[in-house]
């Protein structure tokens, strides 16, 4: 799903599997002093103010965050770009997908410096080369390379409200939105007419769901026909709102979705909006 998370999470345990007889050792004091070197050259030149630790990463800390301290036990949802000292970017999250990490099992730069920040901080860390995977590398890691990261550390539910109600802003439905106990964020179009599905009907449905930035991941071409107990916890719960006929969008937070786990094209902890449309149901 993601490159980085083989690189994060395996790193750690596969970082010798490089092919080692290809690579000319270098002195592991001098690839350090040479790796200070080129980020302080970097940070200079793109006039960046960064701290050091004892290890030689550096850190820029933008807003350091109100909630939890994050120590190696700690496990974190995170928005994230990796790149390059050129700029260029070996992996990201996408803007409304944070991942979820435990700090224990991730590239010992990337621990410690996020150990920088509390839930809710955010800034920039640069890795050293023996930070990241060294001197044998890892896939699409050259051996000896830098590594740097724009991070935000978010609290997962409180994030996703705010996604939420600033979709909802955004397409001037804001005095129109419910929501429920769960956390899900609603607004009926159209009531329908009868009674209301329970959470085991089997229904028949229009629907197209999106992420927070409209992108279309399924949508029925046909009326779809489910029964509610082969479903995603936020649809059970969502078209019982709904009588025959009736309409709404739906919001339904990343854990009524598809959770940590993700699905096929639907990465870890993402926030669906759906539209459906109530054709009929059966009790």
């Amino acid at each position: 799903m993601r490159n980085l998370l083989a690189i994060l999470f395996l790193g750690v345990l596969f970082a010798n599997c490089g092919d080692d007889s290809a690579t000319a050792m270098i002195d592991p004091a001098e690839q350090l002093a040479e790796d200070k070197r080129e980020i302080a050259a970097y940070l200079a030149a793109n006039n960046l103010q960064a701290e050091e630790t004892d290890s030689g990463l550096r850190y820029i800390i933008e807003e350091q965050g109100s909630g939890d301290f994050i120590d190696n036990n700690s496990i974190v949802e995170v928005l994230f770009r990796g790149y390059y000292l050129d700029g260029t970017n070996f992996d990201r999250t996408g803007d409304c997908s944070p991942i979820t990490l435990n700090v224990q099992t991730v590239i010992p730069g990337f621990s410690e410096g996020i150990q920088l920040f509390n839930v809710g901080g955010k800034g920039s860390i640069f890795l050293p080369s023996e930070l990241a995977f060294g001197q044998s590398g890892s896939n699409s890691i050259q051996p000896n390379t830098i590594l740097a990261f724009d991070l935000e550390v978010v609290e997962l539910k409180a994030f996703e409200r705010s996604k939420m109600k600033d979709f909802f802003v955004e397409n001037e439905l804001i005095e129109e939105v419910d929501s429920t106990l769960s956390g899900i964020y609603y607004v009926i179009e159209e009531a329908g007419t009868g009674d209301n599905p329970l959470s085991n009907s089997t229904v028949t449905v229009n629907y197209r769901g999106y992420f927070a930035d409209g992108t279309t991941f399924d949508q029925s071409n046909d009326p779809a026909t489910f029964n509610l107990n082969g479903v995603i916890a936020g649809w059970k719960e969502v078209v019982p709102l709904l009588k025959t006929g009736g309409k709404g969008t739906f919001a339904i937070p990343s854990s009524l979705a598809y959770g940590v786990q993700g699905n096929g094209a639907i990465p870890s902890n993402t926030l669906l909006f759906f539209d459906i449309e109530l054709v009929s149901f059966n009790n």
